[in-house]
């Protein structure tokens, strides 16, 4: 579904605002945006899906600074997507995400999925293979990787899976819009090739539309935004998971 440049861009740095939005909203908001904005060019359909595996402790960490509403955040994750394959070899970004407000820093290196759990183990072998022949970039991220899992004592807590709208403005290149829908998750077989076992977190008539950009929202987007009445929210899709299925509860 991608091509090499996306799966080679290993660092991001941009601000990110979600809204919780009704099918009809996102409608009327892609009828708007389509003059200038145009499908992301790495994308190959319409619509794709991603697939990710989130880590936390075992008293969920990084569950509660995000419910607490900390500014400054880290989250550990593994994304997939399915339909990607290079050479018939499917691969999976193991990234770190840390929020500081809404800005965003984004660090992943990429794997082959089977070597996932292998790779975040700093102890295996196949940990050991991959950083001898790594980067330095990419040594300094599994470093951290390897830091945080020692730190939090991290494990695979739950799957969540959607499908995604992306489009990319023609003349503002770093701005970009995303549409999420049908977004399910589930807190067992953590194996990110099935799909099945999943339910639904949201009601599916809603729609989780991020807005991604390096410095401003430009100001026809803007106008898009008020004209529809779109709210700035503070989503996770790990945190609506998790309280969907209840993975943690107190002693």
């Amino acid at each position: 579904m991608y091509n090499h440049n996306l799966r080679s861009r290993k660092y991001f740095n941009r601000f990110e605002l979600k809204y919780l939005i009704s099918l009809k909203t996102r409608d009327n908001i892609i009828k708007y945006i389509t003059p200038l904005m145009k499908l992301d060019p790495h994308i190959k359909y319409y619509n794709y899906e991603v697939r990710s595996l989130y880590f936390d402790s075992f008293f969920g960490n990084f569950y509660f600074d995000k419910i607490d509403g900390l500014k400054q955040r880290v989250k550990l994750r593994v994304r997939f997507y399915p339909d990607q394959k290079k050479c018939n070899d499917e691969l999976a970004f193991i990234e770190i995400k840390k929020k500081n407000n809404e800005n965003v820093i984004k660090q992943r290196i990429i794997v082959p999925l089977n070597d996932v759990f292998q790779i975040i183990d700093a102890n295996s072998q196949k940990a050991k293979d991959f950083y001898n022949n790594a980067t330095l970039h990419e040594k300094k991220i599994l470093n951290e990787i390897w830091y945080l899992k020692r730190k939090y004592h991290l494990h695979p807590i739950s799957v969540v899976i959607y499908q995604r709208q992306a489009f990319q403005s023609k003349i503002e290149k770093t701005f970009r819009v995303t549409f999420d829908s049908k977004i399910k998750a589930r807190n067992f077989n953590f194996n990110l090739k099935e799909k099945e076992g999943t339910k639904f977190i949201i009601p599916q008539n809603l729609i989780i539309m991020e807005l991604k950009f390096n410095s401003v929202i430009p100001n026809w987007a803007l106008n898009i935004l008020q004209g529809n009445d779109c709210i700035h929210e503070k989503i996770s899709k790990y945190a609506l998971g998790l309280n969907k299925i209840h993975t943690f509860r107190l002693i």
